[in-house]
């Protein structure tokens, strides 16, 4: 500053909405009040002309006449403030305006209610969470009622498979093998004659395809799984992101984003499988080529391998993580992520472990409340069935049926990854931070998208 600031009192609101704001001789207050009728005021910085911009005479301003502050009024957003004196320019020429978490006192008003950012430059802990807490509270029911209808759906094609292409009776034969040569073997020492039945009863049950034909439908239901996991992914994700902006909760935009954000996803994940396998191949080629030399080193550089590979993985979660939420709004995803954690990568990396391991509990704990009554139903109708392969056949449709909710579950974990993506993203409506550097508010929707005050 060129010179003091003006000495403390009630000054023109710098908004220019009418009525009086307290400065405090170091910077803007939260007190206003109205303009009382009649009363001369004083601009900040002039005697009693009003002006735009203070006077740099300030020895020679007058004092104001109204009292001191005694209540707090409502608060006024940001970028409604108008620009006043920062450091670095003079009372006559102020300089451009300032966040205020650089320059306490000056720059753009933010109420001091705010949270403050953290110095990776993204929200407290408390921000995930709360964003959290509003995707549980005004979603809960499509993000599991849409992941079911997807997990039932893949579960139906799975089963159809299944039916047509396995013998189902030589498979029962294969099952009822493996019981008798249990009950007469409880520790699985099986002899070579039951070894051979059971190994020629679910030969004919698999019989329909050679093997290169089973291969193929292998790699066709684990496509399937995986889109199902991106579609999923995608229509998740923007439902959390609506409902943690504010902003009105629609099934149709989530199947929408589920299907276009799926199968951008659905592509990253290839080109990560891709690279992942030449980099194995790479490395399982060079510890081979090792252990011709020394076997010593073949362990050495395994073991190397190992917690590189365990590494890696971290590091790029921590870099890419939030790229499953950018899929949803925009295109080059993993480019974007990249560039978005520069500096933030043990931010990005801790909320996402932490809320992974929160989620695990949560998952967990559901589990085992749903597990109690499924269990006993299941335990009550295998002992109907006295025959092992009845209660084989039993635990594979339980299993089979309860895909569906497992994935359901998974949901929780996939929520996590918004609040994380909101502190990076810049777009208008699902962003958390502002351009002045301050935390957004998710209390007014207004044309059906959020905004921050």
């Amino acid at each position: 500053m060129t010179n003091d600031a003006p000495q403390a009192g009630w000054y023109p609101n710098p908004d220019g909405s009418g009525g009086l704001r307290w400065w405090s001789g170091v910077g803007w207050t939260e007190y206003t009040r109205p303009n009382p009728a009649g009363q001369e005021t004083t601009v900040l910085g002039e005697a009693a002309t009003p002006a735009a911009e203070p006077s740099a005479n300030v020895a020679e301003q007058p004092t104001t006449q109204l009292g001191e502050p005694t209540q707090v009024q409502p608060e006024v957003a940001p970028t409604q403030m108008a620009a006043w004196p920062q450091p670095g320019g003079s009372w006559d020429q102020p300089a451009a305006p300032q966040p205020q978490a650089q320059y306490p006192g000056y720059g753009a008003y933010a109420p001091p209610a705010q949270t403050p950012l953290t110095p990776s430059g993204m929200r407290p802990l408390s921000g995930m969470f709360g964003d959290i807490g509003r995707i549980t509270r005004r979603a809960w029911f499509p993000i599991l009622a849409i992941s079911i209808i997807i997990w039932g759906a893949i579960t139906a094609i799975l089963a159809v498979i299944t039916v047509a292409l396995v013998d189902v009776s030589a498979l029962r034969r294969g099952l009822d093998e493996v019981g008798r040569a249990l009950e007469a073997n409880p520790e699985g020492d099986f002899t070579t004659a039951q070894g051979e039945a059971i190994v020629d009863a679910f030969s004919q049950a698999f019989n329909s395809l050679p093997p290169a034909g089973w291969a193929v439908i292998g790699v066709l239901a684990g496509v399937l799984l995986l889109l199902a996991t991106t579609v999923q992914i995608g229509a998740v994700n923007r439902l959390a992101m609506d409902a943690a902006a504010a902003a009105p909760i629609s099934w149709g935009a989530a199947w929408r984003s589920g299907f276009v954000a799926g199968f951008r996803l659905f592509g990253y994940y290839l080109l990560i499988m891709l690279i992942t396998t030449v980099a194995i191949i790479g490395v399982t080629v060079v510890i081979a080529l090792s252990a011709q030399v020394s076997p010593a080193l073949a362990i050495v550089l395994g073991i190397f391998a190992f917690f590189g590979a365990i590494a890696v993985s971290f590091w790029l979660t921590g870099r890419l993580i939030p790229a499953l939420a950018q899929a949803v709004v925009g295109r080059r995803a993993l480019s974007w992520s990249w560039r978005a954690t520069k500096g933030k990568f043990w931010a990005v990396l801790g909320r996402y472990l932490l809320w992974s391991l929160a989620a695990s509990v949560v998952i967990n704990v559901i589990s085992t409340v749903v597990s109690i009554p499924v269990g006993a139903l299941f335990l009550g109708t295998a002992s109907a069935a006295t025959d092992p392969a009845g209660q084989l056949g039993l635990a594979l449709t339980l299993n089979l049926l309860l895909l569906p909710f497992t994935m359901a579950l998974a949901a929780v974990t996939m929520i996590g990854i918004v609040p994380i993506w909101r502190d990076l993203t810049d777009h208008p409506v699902y962003r958390s931070i502002d351009e002045n550097g301050v935390p957004v508010s998710t209390s007014t929707v207004a044309g059906g998208s959020a905004h921050g005050g």
